[in-house]
């Protein structure tokens, strides 16, 4: 019973869109948690779909469009949906438990393809955290250099302290904005077929490797004639068609 709750409980819905939304999209949200409230799950998902075909993308829009797909069985685009959410809403806790009972479930590994090169160097870093830090730096330097130099007017400001922790603050800005191109560059995509063969050339006459399920996440590189090299968490490299791809 209380891993019926905790189940229910991680597939519950966000009931409003985060943030201030236009009215329409608002009523769209609505109408689609409605669905999905009384399992109309192919209605709810449509109805997610065409709110982030309008351009209206957020982690709760994400979380309530996996949870139609896992009602749906959809075990790739339920993943594929979850971790759209997570790029923008990294430590948000139910799109992480719900990403990772859809993988239990399925049996898929837990992790993708590790970063490589300057990805791997900065994997777990939150950018948004960094910039944060920055722009605290930046204002307490200031601050301290309006209070120490009192009615004579930028005398404080060569002092090493107030040169310090301005420095420090647009340096940890430079690193956040670095940090956040670099992760950004890190493609992933998610296999959607049940069944794809990972072949070691781009043809269907290749020999297979290995068949990745749907759900796993792999690591894009080289595409040619509708056919893309792939890397496994495990550093396995193969080609697969680009059409049972979906890349996050």
């Amino acid at each position: 019973m209380r891993l019926f709750a905790v189940l229910l409980g991680g597939l519950g819905l966000i009931v409003s869109p985060a943030g201030a939304q236009p009215a329409s999209v608002a009523q769209g949200f609505a109408e689609a948690n409605e669905a999905y409230a009384h399992a109309r799950y192919e209605e709810a998902a449509d109805t997610y779909r065409a709110l982030l075909d309008s351009g209206h993308a957020s982690a709760a829009l994400y979380h309530n469009l996996g949870n139609a797909y896992v009602r749906l069985g959809r075990t790739g685009l339920a993943v594929w949906a979850y971790e759209r959410g997570r790029r923008l809403r990294p430590e948000d806790r139910r799109l992480q438990h719900n990403l990772e009972y859809v993988r239990r479930r399925a049996e898929l590994p837990r992790r993708g393809p590790p970063p490589t090169g300057l990805g791997a160097l900065v994997a777990g870093w939150s950018p948004l955290a960094l910039f944060g830090l920055g722009v605290l730096a930046m204002c307490a330097g200031g601050f301290g250099a309006v209070v120490r130099a009192g009615p004579n007017h930028g005398a404080a400001w060569p002092t090493p302290a107030v040169w310090g922790a301005m420095g420090a603050g647009l340096l940890l800005v430079a690193v956040a904005l670095g940090t956040s191109y670099v992760q950004a560059q890190e493609r992933r995509a998610v296999v959607m077929d049940a069944s794809v063969p990972l072949r070691a050339a781009p043809a269907d006459t290749a020999a297979v490797d290995t068949t990745l399920r749907s759900g796993m996440i792999v690591a894009p590189a080289a595409e040619r004639n509708g056919w893309v090299r792939v890397r496994l968490g495990d550093r396995t490299e193969g080609w697969v068609g680009a059409r049972a791809l979906k890349e996050i």
